[in-house]
């Protein structure tokens, strides 16, 4: 009895052992891609340049470290952390740094160098990594945090971003290269020759499921594989080609495009789906197919590997639904199961009702049929493009209109182009000689029009703006005054008699309508005033910070103090009070 005790005890530790080792691995491969990414709402620090040299102001437009400084990094700009780099060194091809508060006290010191991390496609447009940064110690690089605290020993030959894997760092340690998360955690061993990402994107996961291709480097040649965004080798590195179909927004079905002795496959995941015998393989991301070619022809196969059309046509294009193809030198229209079209049309997409298509013919001309082939407008269109709800942009060569189901102009035949606001239910309409710029309401409503116009897509509203004019919108089409979308503020831009002046939230005037133009106060509470043609600065108080003597290219410009943003050649902004233009 005693004996079989023992035994329980023993079973029963073995499987707690089991399942504390179980539980140890899952959470350690879960850190590899589990950290928390920072996203900057306000910027509480800016670089500025002045005569050439770098310094910082904060909200206020106070100058927190003077402009004295070949390079400013501002890693985290909420944060008091300054990247201050002088006395470039052409041998090393390196900067001297100190690390700066905004009490001007050198902070993170022991370190030969100390530097932020670029990166891209970040959420908030913040051009670093914002919890990290990267020391040089006794010739090799380590991770530090923002507050100094250790994150790696300096054990890395260089330290950069995985661009558009916020989070995510390349490391190299004699000659190769790994990945390593912001955590210090290892995702991809040390040991290849080269590490990118696939670029896939997701509406709702962004970037964070992008896997990356690995290289390494044999007897024959480079060669390549694949490992997914928690660090899993999906592919070896065995291939001579390999790319990602990205259009697929799947985020656990990783189709792969792989060439193994010059030959392409599909695989799905670890899974082939089309065996290595082919010349090329692209995908159609239109019908969900792929074109396969083998011998100099071309044949088509669905995402399962089935093979719809026989590798045995040339020139093989797609017409919406349509498959053109050459046999023997005939011209042939196929549908996606390889059955002869004989309609005498070369293109047909389908619309979103699913009882019409729109379809092109060789006399170049577009038209809009039903699905008994009967045709419900013809009206000579050499474009034809379906919106919602049975409305379609339609062209006659350069001029551009939007008619119904019924061929009834909804909007007149006139413009150079039409086309959808991004993630906005607006569609935008330019007539390119006058700079004009109409909003389009879901209803085929013209909401608003402008001559000599801008446009920005806001978080949540669309401004249409121009030198004299300046009107926003919600996604919607319905116009928005500056008091429902900055409420916090305490003046508002006002026109009286063609001229701009600040009222209160009763619409009270407060700064008299002397100006040109003006712009809104903007969440540092500054505004630009405008006379002459020369931009000034103006306070939330009513206060003038700076009189009106900047002449500018931009007709909106953006103010910090007596500060307005710049923008380098390379991307990066600045502040600055440089007087251009003067005679």
């Amino acid at each position: 009895m005693k004996k079989k005790k023992i035994i329980i005890l023993v079973v029963v530790l073995i499987v707690v052992i089991a399942i504390a080792v179980t539980l140890t691995m899952y959470f350690r491969k879960r850190a590899k891609y589990v950290y928390d990414i920072e996203v900057v709402t306000q910027r509480e620090y800016n670089t500025i340049n002045v005569d050439n040299r770098y310094g910082v102001i904060d909200g206020n437009g106070n100058v927190v470290i003077e402009p004295t400084y070949d390079v400013i990094q501002i890693p985290n700009p909420s944060k008091p952390v300054f990247i201050c780099m002088s006395d470039y060194n052409t041998e090393t091809k390196q900067y001297q740094t100190k690390v700066l508060n905004d009490k001007k006290e050198q902070i993170i010191t022991g370190y030969d160098n100390v530097q932020a991390i670029p990166t891209e496609t970040t959420a908030d447009g913040i051009p670093f990594e914002k919890t990290v940064l990267k020391y040089l110690k006794d010739g090799k690089y380590g991770l530090i945090s923002m507050d100094g605290k250790e994150i790696t020993d300096p054990v890395y030959d260089d330290i950069s971003a995985v661009n558009y894997k916020e989070g995510m760092l390349l490391v190299e340690q004699d000659g190769k290269v790994g990945v390593i998360n912001i955590n210090g955690m290892q995702v991809i061993k040390v040991e290849y020759d080269s590490i990118t990402v696939d670029n896939y994107y997701n509406v709702d996961t962004k970037y964070e499921r992008t896997g990356f291709i690995v290289c390494k480097r044999g007897e024959n040649g480079y060669r390549y594989g694949y490992i997914d965004y928690q660090g899993d080798i999906i592919l070896d590195a065995e291939y001579t080609e390999l790319a990602r179909v990205t259009e697929m927004e799947e985020d656990n079905a990783i189709y792969l495009i792989a060439y193994k002795d010059g030959q392409a496959g599909l695989l799905r995941n670890k899974k082939i789906i089309l065996n290595h015998e082919y010349e090329n393989i692209t995908y159609n991301s239109y019908n969900d197919v792929f074109v396969i070619q083998r011998n100099g022809k071309q044949g088509i196969a669905d995402r399962d590997g089935n093979i719809k059309i026989d590798t045995k046509y040339t020139n093989l294009t797609f017409g919406g639904v349509y498959i053109n193809v050459t046999e023997e030198e005939t011209e042939k229209v196929l549908d996606l199961n390889g059955n002869e079209m004989t309609d005498g049309y070369i293109s047909k997409m389908p619309t979103k009702d699913g009882e019409h298509s729109i379809v092109y013919g060789e006399d170049e001309i577009y038209k809009i049929i039903d699905n008994s082939g009967n045709i419900i407008i013809d009206k000579n269109y050499t474009y034809i493009e379906e919106l919602d709800n049975n409305y379609f942009i339609v062209a006659n060569y350069n001029n551009n209109g939007i008619v119904d189901l019924t061929g009834k102009s909804l909007v007149d035949l006139k413009y150079s182009s039409i086309f959808k606001l991004d993630n906005t239910g607006l569609l935008q309409a330019n007539i390119s000689s006058t700079n004009t710029i109409s909003l389009i309401n879901s209803n085929m409503e013209i909401v608003a029009t402008m001559d000599n116009a801008s446009i920005e897509v806001k978080d949540n509203y669309v401004r249409l703006y121009s030198e004299t004019e300046n009107r926003y919108f919600n996604y919607s089409g319905n116009e928005l005054t500056a008091q429902e979308l900055f409420p916090d503020n305490k003046l508002y831009a006002k026109k009286i008699n063609d001229k701009w002046g600040f009222a209160d939230k009763d619409g009270n005037l407060v700064v008299q309508n002397e100006y040109d133009m003006v712009t809104e106060f903007n969440s540092y509470g500054f505004a630009g005033i405008k006379v002459d043609g020369k931009w000034g600065v103006i306070n939330e108080n009513g206060e003038i910070v700076q009189e009106p003597i900047y002449e500018l290219d931009n007709i909106s410009p953006t103010f910090i103090g007596k500060y307005y943003k710049a923008d380098e050649w390379y991307g990066n902004d600045y502040y600055t009070d440089a007087v251009i233009n003067e005679e």
